[in-house]
């Protein structure tokens, strides 16, 4: 496997941004050899419409501006059915938030990266802050869309009352 192949794959399986000293860790090269390897990377990925956002301090995947409002577009108009991994990753977080993502993989036993992007996105769940530690919580519009008021009513047994 080729190393710009394998910082591609790195990037993009975080979908944030990575620090440049943990990937020349990682890679076993020095911090300026990183910035050359993300230049190889980010020429492959302008023909797929992706490129690298890098500063002195951290790199990240991201799409080219061009394509933000296709993408926009599409999730605007044709809503995605949430995979079966996003809903256990939804049921964990809205019963037991706020949650970290190594909590959330815990209790899964699987890692939930991709499941947790495809939720912020639709803007089910959002990452906050809690006692310096990124955590997951459920939003308003999740709340809409399960057609409750509040989190009480996702107590077993609770069903909502109609008035």
């Amino acid at each position: 496997m080729n190393k710009t192949a394998k910082l591609i794959s790195l990037l993009f399986y975080s979908g944030e941004p990575i620090s440049l000293n943990d990937i020349a860790k990682t890679f076993g090269i020095k911090t300026s050899d990183v910035t050359t390897l993300i230049k190889e990377a980010d020429r492959s990925l302008e023909k797929l419409g992706l490129t690298i956002v890098s500063d002195k301090h951290s790199a990240q995947l991201v799409i080219l501006s061009e394509y933000s409002a296709l993408i926009e577009e599409f999730y605007q108009s044709s809503p995605q059915p949430l995979s079966q991994a996003a809903l256990e990753v939804l049921s964990v977080i809205a019963y037991n938030q706020p949650i970290s993502k190594d909590e959330i993989d815990e209790m899964r036993g699987v890692s939930s990266e991709q499941s947790i992007k495809n939720l912020i996105n639709k803007g089910l769940i959002k990452k906050v802050q809690h006692q310096n530690t990124a955590k997951y919580q459920t939003t308003t519009d999740f709340l809409r869309v399960m057609g409750i008021k509040t989190l009480n009513e996702l107590e077993v047994g609770n069903e909502p009352k109609n008035k």
